[in-house]
């Protein structure tokens, strides 16, 4: 079984590219606010699909995750469970700090305001805004995949005597579907989760925090992992051919029943809205996901397709692009403000793009130089660094250009 595979990187680059892209566009389009939610431009609707990507993140980590569990399954020592709740806790803390300090505004359409972070706030209006409740409470995607990672891990530990039974397989698919069935009730729970704010009662808003508030809480995004981990257990039991079947059905099954719900729904994306419709986009993320996982999955690692400049390129934000992620609405409004002491710097929505895609160029080529220093320094170092005092780190292994012997954990 291999433990190293390029189409992860290649995947989870892309993802971390195009946020990179589209939270820099979106956060400088001039005319954010006056955005028409109920009949938004064709672009605008593609910008708003394309941010509800985390739930890729949350399966890449599910397959990565389950396949080095399962590498290091007949270890007689076998700590991995160990191992990722402190991945899990570690992310957490990485996920709290960006959130707070570096990351993206919230966007409050009704009072034509951002919630900024403390720094970017700074940035933009020489002070540092007040921490409010809102940015506390935030479950971004960093959240999300930490939460995962501890979840998986306790499940992988309490069906580990069954985890080389091939029959695993089917359970875990038949896990997977009924968590994603039973994530609806985050519909009428995220109510009662807002009257729980609305009303201070600051008990229930922690009990069902994690698990329904915005943006990316375990119900559903768990059932993404649980979709990767699927996924990686096929990887470790069948042949490709079979693997393949499932995974088509599988997914194209979600996409249908997924399409059918999302035209019956109303249309309510741009409103993140937890609704009808907000569940049906997740099942149709499902299966699409489910497809550009096998997709790259055969491309590079099982017809091993030479890798070319571009993909390579990407594949380096799935490496080290944690750090990259952590700091790039800093730099994004540093380097605005900076252009602004010369000139008025209005951007439409081409202008926005244009300058969001070059700033995840420049960042790709930092990258690039970076490796030569085995990302040194960074979060992904320090991460796999700490980690490595509790067991093998193959994502340390990674950083070093290890890439033959290595998945990331």
């Amino acid at each position: 079984m291999k433990k190293h595979y390029f189409s992860l990187d290649f995947l989870r680059g892309l993802g971390i590219f195009m946020v990179l892209v589209l939270h820099t566009a979106f956060y400088f389009y001039k005319d954010i606010y006056d955005v028409d939610l109920d009949n938004p431009s064709l672009i605008i609707t593609l910008i708003g699909f394309l941010l509800m990507f985390a739930g890729l993140f949350a399966m890449i980590s599910g397959v990565s995750h389950t396949v080095s569990y399962l590498n290091h399954l007949d270890e007689k020592k076998n700590n991995r469970t160990q191992y990722m709740m402190i991945s899990g806790i570690l992310l957490l803390i990485i996920a709290y700090l960006y959130f707070i300090f570096t990351g993206p505004g919230i966007i409050l359409f009704e009072s034509r305001d951002m919630d900024e972070s403390l720094f970017v706030s700074f940035i933009n209006s020489g002070r540092f805004q007040n921490l409010t409740l809102t940015r506390i409470l935030y479950v971004d995607s960093l959240v999300m995949l930490g939460m995962n990672v501890i979840l998986l891990g306790v499940l992988l530990k309490l069906i580990k005597k069954h985890l080389n039974n091939p029959k695993i397989v089917n359970y875990l698919l038949a896990g997977a579907t009924l968590f994603m069935i039973l994530s609806y009730i985050r519909i009428p729970l995220y109510n009662v989760y807002l009257l729980a704010l609305d009303n201070n009662q600051m008990g229930v808003v922690l009990l069902l925090n994690w698990f329904v508030a915005k943006n990316n809480p375990i119900l559903p995004f768990f059932a993404f992992a649980l979709f990767g981990a699927w996924i990686g257990l096929m990887i470790y039991h069948l042949d490709f051919k079979s693997m393949k079947k499932r995974v088509l059905i599988v997914a194209g099954a979600y996409l249908i029943i997924g399409i059918l719900g999302y035209i019956l729904a109303p249309e309510t994306m741009l409103e993140r809205s937890i609704d009808p419709t907000w569940y049906f986009i997740m099942v149709i993320q499902i299966g699409l996901f489910l497809f550009m996982i096998l997709f790259a999955y055969q491309v590079y690692d099982r017809n091993e397709t030479k890798k070319n400049m571009v993909s390579i390129f990407i594949s380096r934000f799935g490496v080290a692009g944690l750090t990259v992620f952590f700091i790039e609405s800093v730099v994004s409004a540093l380097l605005f403000k900076f252009i602004n002491l010369f000139f008025n710097f209005s951007l439409g929505i081409p202008g926005a793009m244009l300058y969001g895609l070059s700033l995840a160029i420049i960042w790709g080529f930092i990258l690039y130089f970076w490796q030569k220093r085995q990302y040194k320094y960074g979060i992904e170092w320090i991460h796999s660094s700490i980690l490595n005092q509790f067991g093998r780190s193959s994502k340390l292994q990674k950083l070093k250009g290890d890439l033959d012997d290595s998945i990331d954990s």
